[in-house]
Parts: C-alpha cells; structure tokens; sequence
C-alpha cells in the first residue's frame, strides 16, 4: 500500500470497528489489520453466542413455569444443534454486515496480523504501511487460571463452554465474574448440576452489595450451590473421565465431569510495543483519558488497555481515539459507563456503589424499591429484583444507579442519560413512566432517597 493512511487500525473488534468508522466519517484514509474475524471476541467467540444461549435456556425456564400463567406445556425437549445453528448464523449474518459497513465506508480491510516496526509504521504479512496515526485494538485472550489441574482435559474457558453441545451433567464454575453467572445459569437451566465456586463473600465481584446478594439467593433458589469464601487449591482428575476441585482450607472437594475456569488477559504479545517504546503494565497498554499511549499518535482501546471487558466500553474508546487521531480534542468519561450482566432477572448499574461512594468520602442517601411492589413485576412473575438509587446527599446529584430486573440492560440506559445531565433525584422524580412498567419502580427508587416512596410500606 503506497499511500500512506490517516489511521491503521490493529484489530477488528468493536472497538477497531468503532475507531475505523468514525475516522472513514471524518474523512480519514483507514486501514484495519484482522486476524481473525471481524467482530472480535465478543461477536464471535463471547457476548454474541453466550447471551444467544442464555436466551434459549431463559425461554427453557419460562416454559416450565408456564403453568403459572394458565398454559400446560411440560418439560421443553432441547435440540442443541438447532440451538447452535441458529447461534452460528446470528454470527455469520452479524460479521458480514460489519464487513459491508466497512468496506462501504471506502475502509481497507486485511486479513493477517499487524505489529509495530515504527511509531509510524505497521508491519502486515510481510509488508510494511506507513501511517499518520495507529489504533492498537487488539482485544483479549484466554489464559488459564493460576490452579494446579487447570490444563487438564475437561477444565475448559467460556469459549468451550459456549461450544458445548453435549450439557455436563455436572459441572464447577470457578469465579465471580458476568461470564461466570452468566455460564452458571445457563448450564443449570439446561440441566447441569452446578456448583459456583466464588473467592469472596458476594458474586459478581463489582456490583453493589446489595444487588449481589439478591443475585446469590436468586442462585440458590434456582439450584445452584453456592460454595462462598472458598478457594481452589487444585483441579484433580477423577474416576471415569471425571474431576475433583479439591478446596483450600479443608473446605472439601466437588465432583464434577466438566470444569469451568475462565480468565482474560489483554492481548498485546508480538505487537512491536516494547520495541517502538509504547508502555505497559501487566500486559495492558497504558493510556490516557484521550486514549493515548505513551507514544505520539498512537493509541489503545478496549480490552488491551486497564480496566472492564466491555464491548461497549471500547465502542465509546474507539470513537474517542479516532476523532483525536483526525485532530478533534475529545475525551474518555468512565462516569456513565453501563455495567450489563445477562442473567435472569438481568443485572444493571452505572456510577459508583455504595461502597465505593462511602470509601471516596461522598456522604450519601439511598433510595431502594423492591420489585415485590411493583405490578409489572409481578405480572411478570419476577419480583426477585430491586432498584437501588445512590446519591450525594449535599446536592441530591445522582452518582449511582443499581438495577436487577427483567430488562435492565435497556432500563440503565436511562440512568446513564440522568447521570451524563449531571440530573438529582428531584429531576428524576419528574419523570411520568408508564403505568404499569417496571420504570416505575425507578422514579419510586429516586423519591424513596427523598423518602418520599408512595408505595413502600412503612415497616
């Protein structure tokens, strides 16, 4: 390629789809270095395919508790290559339509994988792009964890799990992180014997309290055994193909014929950044708030960079790198980041928690609805949940918004907005939801912080 481009962009995900558009929109040359497949992790191999799955297995715990709403239908007989189809052409369909945009955009595409030779130049399949500024956006990988066992046959990573086609009849699901609930669920939903192993005292490690116990109890009332402040010591192998997670501390063993044990690195190997001199720590490339290394003109995005493995997040990243990349001044704002976990009811929240707002000195008052009260929930039949508000208590500005319900993926969004208009209680409190909606319990969320609440009993 002799001309040399505004912006070469390594790696394809969401985040290096996001840069490389809004530069194309800028009027900016792009190229976009692929390894594998457009998309990234999440289109392919992780957000896509699992909440894909979820959706199944959610309709499969809907089907039985149908009888609840007046319907007989009877334990739901599950074609896993069906499911699996349908997954694979979801994906499929999704990859082509980045692929189109892409190139309709005027975006050059190659297959092969970049690295850095200069702070200006890329290097790919043996051929050498001179570029203005480069987009390092090369995601995560799979690691195992640091247990002894954790290489054995039948100890597997998300991408496995998500591949299965034969459901383990018993499986232990090591961690606390939304894949690991997310997996968790899906598997008992299937039918699996699961047992969550979690190191601390909540899952779901980066969620309010509050809302984490009420997942845990959803957990357990589901079936799920919850085996809390328990470290593994080691995965051994078992009779007849099975395993033995054998807990520290005298705490026992769990016998299980498939062992999920997933973990993510930044994936910045090979990539030239030791040599142009770009900076790292841990293995995650060190940035700014204008997404900028420690090199001129070159910056990183998403995975690869400290911080959530959110597909979204590097998304909004890519959007910021590439207008600094075509001279525009913007910045990265964390604030009003939605935090989204596929369970079910889902698991929303944007802003701090009430610990971390108690830990940075901000005094606060609370404002929390459970869904028991509220009439769409209950229709529904999901009144596990609750909506939890945090403010400052000087100015009532909101700094933190806690959601489990069905739907809290979607209703956080209008949390975020809230918090991106700097907006207090009181302006939310103005809001008409629609009756009967589960919008409702989040404006009743905000007057109860006022404890003005028109539905909360007095206990």
């Amino acid at each position: 390629m002799a001309e040399r481009q505004d912006l070469v962009v390594i790696g394809g995900g969401a985040g290096g789809f996001a840069a490389a558009m809004r530069a194309a929109q800028l009027g900016g040359k792009v190229t976009v270095i692929e390894s594998a497949y457009l998309g990234g992790n999440c289109m392919n191999k992780a957000c896509i395919p699992l909440t894909c799955l979820l959706t199944t297995a959610q309709l499969a715990a809907a089907v039985r508790k149908a009888d609840r709403f007046g319907i007989r239908l009877g334990e739901p007989a599950i074609e896993m290559e069906t499911v699996h189809s349908r997954k694979d052409v979801l994906i499929e369909s999704l990859r082509m339509g980045t692929e189109q945009l892409l190139s309709d955009n005027g975006i050059t595409l190659i297959q092969g994988k970049g690295r850095l030779v200069a702070p200006d130049t890329v290097e790919v399949n043996g051929q050498t792009i001179q570029a203005r500024n480069v987009v390092i956006a090369t995601g995560s990988a799979p690691a195992q964890l640091p247990i002894e066992g954790a290489d054995l046959p039948g100890v597997i990573g998300t991408e496995e799990a998500i591949e299965l086609r034969d459901i383990p009849a018993r499986i232990a699901v090591i961690g606390r992180q939304p894949w690991d609930i997310e997996l968790a669920q899906y598997f008992q939903a299937l039918g699996s014997e699961v047992t969550l192993i979690v190191d601390g005292d909540q899952v779901l490690a980066e969620a309010d309290r509050t809302i984490a116990q009420r997942l845990g109890k959803r957990l357990y009332d589901a079936g799920i055994a919850l085996k809390m402040r328990s470290r593994v010591e080691a995965i051994r192998p078992g009779a007849n193909g099975s395993l033995t997670v054998v807990l520290a501390e005298g705490k026992g063993e769990i016998a299980a014929d498939r062992v999920l044990a997933a973990r993510r690195l930044p994936n910045s190997s090979g990539l030239g950044l030791r040599e142009v001199g770009v900076k790292t720590e841990g293995g995650a490339i060190l940035v700014n708030e204008r997404m900028e290394t420690s090199i001129p003109h070159i910056y990183a995005i998403g995975d690869v960079i400290p911080g959530p493995m959110w597909s979204h997040k590097a998304n909004a990243e890519g959007i910021v790198a590439a207008e600094n990349a075509m001279g525009r001044a913007s910045r990265m704002d964390y604030g009003s980041l939605p935090h989204c976990v596929f369970t079910w009811p889902q698991v929303a929240w944007v802003g701090l928690t009430e610990e971390q707002a108690q830990a940075q000195g901000i005094e606060v008052e609370i404002g929390q609805v459970p869904l028991a009260i509220n009439p769409h929930a209950m229709i529904l039949d999901e009144t596990a949940g609750e909506i939890k508000i945090i403010a400052c208590k000087k100015y009532s500005k909101i700094v933190g918004v806690h959601i489990m319900a069905p739907g809290a993926v979607d209703l956080i969004n209008a949390a975020a907005v809230a918090m991106l208009s700097e907006a207090t209680v009181g302006e939310l409190m103005r809001l008409i939801p629609r009756h009967p909606s589960l919008g409702e319990a989040l404006v009743d969320a905000a007057m109860d912080v006022e404890k003005r609440s028109l539905h909360l009993p007095k206990w």
